[in-house]
């Protein structure tokens, strides 16, 4: 293995890998306690992106909430110029594996969904956009919780206008990504949107063969009604990713919590566990409490 240490941090194991990073299960002997660690590109290390890591890292790590992977610490180990995120060590396993099966029944959708929108409504009020939703980066746990990762795709809204970059995951990518345009809270709900859909019908709505045929089909095309897909889903459904999905941001869904409180009755009827976690708004808290509480 390249590291077998970054700051005060021990590396065991590799848990994952990605274009540009590698998640390591990492032990921190001053606290003893095991922990994640992100080990990101040297390239983060160099010149106005070290800036601009260390100066986002400290934004992100200033969330806090139970539907948020917690930052710990931050830093790049000098000796290998390795910018590095230590996170809280979550035991559970990702909605990308869990969706190879195809889709989950819509009430675990809509609650796992809701949950996500909880956790965006959190980063939006701090202006930070995740800009990555995608099931690889929600960790479902072992008690049904989930966990929003990988941050590092997020970006200080006031920055969006200066960085049109296509980052993200393509099927997941919004109208205005693909169009350069500015992005804000609305493009994180449309990439929730499209993971709702996933979710529901086992299908991607915008799949495609090529890049080129994914975004056409982002721009263009509009994906069946979920309940045309499969009869099983409430009609209700079906206005609620329309809003999510729609290609201008002023039609879309106006907040990640006006999509949990919409989400959170429809998941109501089977509870995916007990959860006992606050979240921002009063609606939304009494919204999760009694979804939480009906079995």
């Amino acid at each position: 293995m390249a590291h077998v240490q970054v700051g005060r941090y021990q590396i065991l194991e590799t848990l994952g890998t990605g274009a540009n990073s590698r998640v390591v299960r990492g032990f921190d002997p001053m606290i003893d306690r095991a922990v994640a660690i992100k080990l990101l590109s040297p390239e983060l290390s160099r010149g106005e992106a070290r800036s601009r890591f260390l100066r986002e890292a400290r934004v992100v790590g200033k969330l806090s909430h139970p539907f948020i992977i917690t930052l710990h610490d931050m830093g790049i180990e000098e000796s290998t110029s390795t910018p590095y995120l230590v996170m809280e060590l979550v035991e559970g396993q990702s909605l990308e594996k869990i969706l190879t099966n195809g889709s989950v029944p819509y009430t675990s959708a809509c609650g796992w969904a809701a949950q996500v929108a909880v956790a965006l409504q959190v980063a939006h009020k701090h202006n930070i956009i995740h800009g990555d939703v995608k099931p690889a980066n929600i960790l479902v746990t072992s008690d049904g919780r989930i966990k929003l990762t990988d941050f590092g795709m997020a970006r200080l809204s006031s920055h969006d206008t200066k960085d049109t970059s296509l980052r993200g995951t393509p099927a997941y990518w919004c109208p205005e990504q693909i169009m350069g345009r500015a992005q804000d809270a609305r493009s994180d709900i449309f990439s929730l949107g499209v993971l709702l859909y996933e979710m529901l019908t086992g299908i991607s709505p915008f799949a495609a063969e090529s890049l080129q045929k994914v975004c056409n089909h982002v721009l263009s095309s509009r994906p069946l009604p979920p309940s045309q897909v499969n009869s099983s889903i409430p009609a209700a459904l079906d206005a609620i990713l329309a809003s999510c999905l729609a290609k201008d941001p002023q039609q879309r869904m106006v907040s990640a919590e006006v999509l949990a409180e919409q989400l959170y009755p429809l998941a109501r009827k089977k509870a995916l566990a007990p959860v006992v976690a606050p979240v921002a708004e009063p609606t939304l808290r009494n919204r999760a409490a009694r979804f939480l509480r009906s079995a």
